[in-house]
């Protein structure tokens, strides 16, 4: 559910001008109103600015378009990261590389089961439970988080990146959990949607056909197959349930001793999918002011298909506590 363009227009006395979000082919231009275009309109929204920072992903050839871009305006270019040959080495994993990940897993599932009895505690809020999954985590041999527990309820649950807050968890309601730990340094990435005792009956479509868009993602996505299309595919199963317009981010993303690695399953991606590659399945729906459903597991390929690291169950019961 990661990444997008962060523009950020510097003057030239360096304070900056207002942050704008521009999303570029990664599914939120239909937020946005924007067409699917990532880079040729840059231009249009620098102003007057001096300076330009990026936060993304980028091939070299992509980089170059850019500076050729950015130098007619006179404007200097920072960019976060730009793909190397060895990013492309590192999107297979070899067999010691795959054990660690599910081991990373493995802690990931545990923790899991335990947050699963302590969100039934009462007066629960987001914040505390993300404390306890980062807490249990270390605590069961993680060396580090791969990134600050998410834990999102209610109407906070259709912010694809809520920053845990102190709102109490309530019955009926969507509560995203997204977290993951690093072990031995290779990162996991999973996601549930719980709900207590109860869930809303458009909350409970919604999340039946994710569930189907995750799997059919799961098994659609095979060697040779590019990555934009196993998007593809979990946006029409979503739009069967006209659910497509509230899924605003990318499908998955490769994981490995960084969070974001390749392959990359957006829109517009060219990656093939080979052997040897770890990346996310997570397809979602945020219903603004409802709130919102995600699943997601780490994937690799093996012998042509995909294997799951765990198997923590997906179906709506399960997930009622």
């Amino acid at each position: 559910m990661h990444g997008y363009l962060l523009i950020k227009p510097i003057n030239a006395d360096k304070k900056r001008s207002n942050t704008d979000v521009i999303f570029f082919g990664d599914g939120l231009e239909k937020v946005e109103g924007l067409k699917s275009d990532r880079l040729k309109n840059i231009p249009l929204y620098l102003g007057k600015a001096h300076e330009l920072e990026l936060e993304d992903e980028f091939t070299f050839v992509e980089y170059n378009y850019i500076r050729a871009k950015c130098a007619a305006l006179r404007a200097k270019l920072k960019i976060s990261h730009v793909r190397s040959p060895v990013d492309y080495q590192r999107a297979i994993k070899d067999p010691g590389e795959i054990a660690l990940v599910k081991k990373s897993m493995q802690i990931v599932e545990a923790v899991f089961k335990r947050a699963r009895k302590e969100i039934k505690k009462p007066r629960m809020t987001e914040a505390r439970l993300a404390q306890f999954i980062q807490n249990m985590g270390l605590k069961m041999g993680a060396n580090d988080l791969s990134f600050p527990a998410i834990v999102a309820s209610g109407a906070n649950a259709a912010i694809p990146h809520h920053v845990p807050s102190n709102k109490k968890l309530k019955a009926g309601e969507s509560i995203i959990l997204d977290f993951g730990f690093k072990y031995k340094n290779y990162c996991s990435d999973f996601t549930r949607t719980v709900f207590l005792k109860k869930a809303h009956p458009k909350l409970e479509t919604a999340y039946n056909q994710v569930e189907k868009a995750y799997n059919q993602s799961i098994n659609f996505a095979k060697v040779g197959v590019t990555a934009g299309k196993v998007y593809q595919k979990a946006v029409d199963v979503l739009a069967e349930k006209k659910l497509d317009k509230y899924f605003i981010h990318s499908l998955g993303h490769g994981t490995g001793l960084e969070i974001h690695e390749l392959p990359n399953l957006s829109p517009n991606s060219k990656d093939i999918l080979q052997n040897g590659m770890v990346f996310s399945i997570e397809p979602g729906v945020y219903i603004p002011k409802l709130g919102g459903i995600r699943i997601e597991d780490l994937v690799y390929l093996d012998a042509g298909k995909v294997k799951k690291f765990i198997n923590q169950p997906t179906n709506l019961s399960n997930c009622i506590l």
